[in-house]
């Protein structure tokens, strides 16, 4: 028996065109996404599929959405990160901070 794979396909011309998604080898990852997160990203793996289906995205692209996801879920295993970026999106939302312009022409970007 050869590796499991995930699969998308679609009908062309009445010829099935199937195409393999890589890059979902595990996802224990998943259980350190909170419920909103988790629904997030099937609703977002599910469109990518379908556009992978209709041949409107490559495949491989499926490795860096589930890299994005995953290094998401790892910063929630973090707290002192997690309260690091709360601490910065309550100083950005009371007008804190600079514009990301405005440091650019600082460092001469």
């Amino acid at each position: 028996m050869g590796t499991p794979k995930v699969l998308v396909g679609r009908f062309l011309d009445n010829q099935m065109v199937v195409k393999p998604i890589k890059g979902l080898r595990t996802a224990d990852w998943l259980k350190w996404l909170d419920a909103d997160e988790l629904v997030e990203f099937i609703t977002e793996l599910l469109f990518l599929a379908t556009q992978i289906a209709k041949g409107r995205k490559n495949p491989a692209e499926v490795a860096l959405f589930l890299s994005e996801w995953r290094e998401t879920a790892l910063l929630n295993q973090e707290p002192d990160i997690l309260e690091d970026i709360a601490e910065a999106d309550k100083e950005l939302n009371a007008g804190g901070g600079k514009n990301w312009a405005l440091i650019k022409r600082e460092i001469g970007l």
